[in-house]
């Protein structure tokens, strides 16, 4: 049991605790701190993981941005095929587009702020 609440504390770890995004702007709020940066939309990849599923990752690079914004940002809902998404991770880096693919450990998820607890917790358990 410990290891399967270890294995959830590092997949939900983050210390970005909104996520505000309006056009091809995207807000980052930590603490009383907001980062932001317009982002151009760099095109996605298909992933193939080794529980034999499938993932999509939407690729964004930071144009023009506050310094702390980071410059690179996928983004994935688990659907290929449009249709709305109850919940979505922002993977989030400096380093590369290369780089965030292969970050598998930690998924940071984020819910449509006008969501309630309790319709989290139920879409939560039933993902």
């Amino acid at each position: 049991m410990e290891e399967y609440r270890a294995y959830y504390k590092k997949g939900y770890a983050t210390d970005v605790e909104q996520i505000g995004i309006e056009d091809d702007v995207i807000e980052f709020h930590v603490g009383q701190t907001v980062n932001s940066c317009k982002y151009r939309y760099s095109g996605y990849k298909i992933l193939h993981y080794a529980s034999g599923k499938k993932g999509v990752r939407y690729l964004f690079e930071c144009q023009q941005g506050d310094a702390n914004a980071p410059k690179f940002v996928q983004f994935s809902d688990h659907i290929i095929d449009p249709r709305k998404s109850q919940h979505f991770h922002i993977f989030m880096g400096n380093e590369s587009q290369e780089a965030l693919l292969k970050e598998m450990d930690n998924w940071p998820t984020y819910y449509p702020y006008a969501l309630h607890k309790e319709q989290i917790v139920d879409e939560m358990l039933h993902h």
